[in-house]
C-alpha cells in the first residue's frame, strides 16, 4: 500500500489523476485513490481493516457498473458529477433489481443495500479530498422493519451441542482443528477475521488467557478462557506441531494440500468448512454463518451474568449500547415466561 498512498499525496497529481481515472472509467485507479482516501483520512485510517477494503471495492465496483456500464461507450451516469437523486436511483435499483456486478444480479436485503452506499459515499469523500467532485449529500439507505435481534440469530443451545459434537472427531486433525475455532467464535466471542489472525504467541494457557491483537478498528483485548476450552486449544497445538514449521507463527493452520500445508488457514475455507458442516446437519438457513456464532456467544455472556457491560468488556465493544441487543437476542427469558403461562393453566 505504501506506493499507492505515494502516488496519491501530490494534492496536484491527485486532482488530475482523480479526473483522468473518471474520464476513462479507470476502475483500478478509483479503487487505489478510494483506498489511498481510507488509509490516509478517514477516522481509523492505517486500522482499516482487510474486510472493509474488500467490501468498499466490491462496492465501488458495483457502483461503476452501474454509472457506467463496461460495454456502453459512454457513462450514463456522471461518476464526477452524480447528484444525491442519482444515488437515490441506485440505492433503489439495488432494493428492486439488485447489485450490478454478474455474480450478484439479485436484490440485497437493506443491510447489504447500506453497506454498498457506505462504500459509495466514502468514494465520494475520495473525490471530494482529491478536488475532483463535491460528495452527495442526503442520500440515505433503507431501513429494515425486521428487528436486528431477529436479522441476527443466536445458534440455540442443542445445535450448538449438534455442531461441537460433529466435529468430534479425533481422527481428523481438521475437524479437531476447525471444533477449537468454533468454540472460541462460540463460546470466547471472538469474530472469524480475530480466530484467523492469531499467533501461537498470543496465548497464555497457565493464566487461561488469549490476547487478540487484530480486533476490530485495531483495538486489543485480552480475553479469559474457560479450562474446557483450554484443553482444547491444547490438543490442537499437540496436532499443529506436526504440521507448521518453526517459522510459521499462526495459531491455525491448513492440515492439507501440498503448497497450504502449515500454512495460516484463510477466512474464505473456514467460511465454506462451516456451511458444509450446517449442510450436513441440516441446519435451517437461518442458523447458518461465521458471526453466529459470536451472537452466540454474546447470548451465553448476557444470560450469564445479566451485566451489558461485562458482556460489552468480553466481546471488545467500546459501547455497552452496542452489547444491548444480546439481552433481546436472549430468548431463554421469554421461553420460561411462556413455560410458566402454561403451567398456570
Amino acid at each position: 500500500m505504501l506506493e499507492p498512498l505515494a502516488n496519491w499525496s501530490d494534492p496536484g497529481k491527485r486532482r488530475l489523476w482523480a479526473v483522468k481515472a473518471a474520464h476513462e472509467r479507470d476502475e483500478e485507479r478509483l479503487i487505489e485513490l478510494l483506498e489511498a482516501y481510507l488509509y490516509l483520512k478517514s477516522r481509523k485510517k492505517s486500522l482499516t481493516s482487510p474486510q472493509t477494503l474488500r467490501t468498499y471495492r466490491t462496492a465501488l465496483r458495483d457502483y461503476l457498473a452501474w454509472a457506467w456500464p463496461p460495454d456502453a461507450p459512454a457513462p450514463r451516469v456522471s461518476i464526477l458529477k452524480a447528484t444525491s437523486d442519482d444515488l437515490d436511483r441506485y440505492v433503489s435499483e439495488l432494493q428492486t433489481s439488485g447489485g450490478h456486478l454478474p455474480e450478484n444480479a439479485r436484490p440485497l436485503k437493506p443491510a447489504s443495500v447500506a453497506t454498498y452506499l457506505s462504500g459509495v459515499r466514502a468514494f465520494y469523500r475520495a473525490l471530494e479530498w482529491a478536488g475532483a467532485a463535491q460528495a452527495p449529500e442526503d442520500v440515505h439507505a433503507p431501513t429494515d422493519p425486521t428487528p436486528r435481534e431477529e436479522r441476527r440469530p443466536a445458534l440455540p443451545l442443542d445445535l450448538y451441542r449438534r455442531l461441537l459434537e460433529h466435529l468430534n472427531d479425533p481422527q481428523d486433525p481438521a475437524k479437531r482443528r476447525d471444533r477449537a475455532m468454533v468454540r472460541l467464535m462460540a463460546e470466547a466471542g471472538l469474530r472469524i477475521s480475530e480466530v484467523i489472525h492469531l499467533n501461537v504467541d498470543d496465548l497464555f494457557l497457565t493464566e487461561r488467557l488469549l490476547v487478540v491483537r487484530s480486533g476490530k478498528g485495531g483495538k486489543q483485548r485480552s480475553v479469559p478462557l474457560s479450562r474446557s476450552l483450554v484443553d482444547e486449544i491444547a490438543g490442537w497445538l499437540e496436532l499443529r506441531r506436526a504440521l507448521a514449521d518453526g517459522a510459521e507463527t499462526a495459531l491455525f493452520v491448513n492440515t492439507g494440500g501440498r503448497r497450504n500445508k502449515g500454512r495460516r488457514l484463510s477466512p474464505s475455507l473456514l467460511r465454506k468448512r462451516l456451511a458444509r458442516y450446517y449442510s450436513e446437519l441440516g441446519f435451517p438457513k437461518r442458523y447458518h454463518g461465521a458471526h453466529m456464532l459470536r451472537h452466540t456467544a454474546g447470548t451465553r455472556f448476557y444470560r450469564a451474568t445479566k451485566d451489558l457491560h461485562v458482556t460489552a468488556r468480553l466481546l471488545g465493544h467500546s459501547n455497552v449500547n452496542t452489547s444491548a441487543i444480546y439481552a433481546k437476542m436472549d430468548l431463554e427469558d421469554l421461553r420460561q415466561a411462556i413455560d410458566r403461562l402454561e403451567e398456570e393453566t
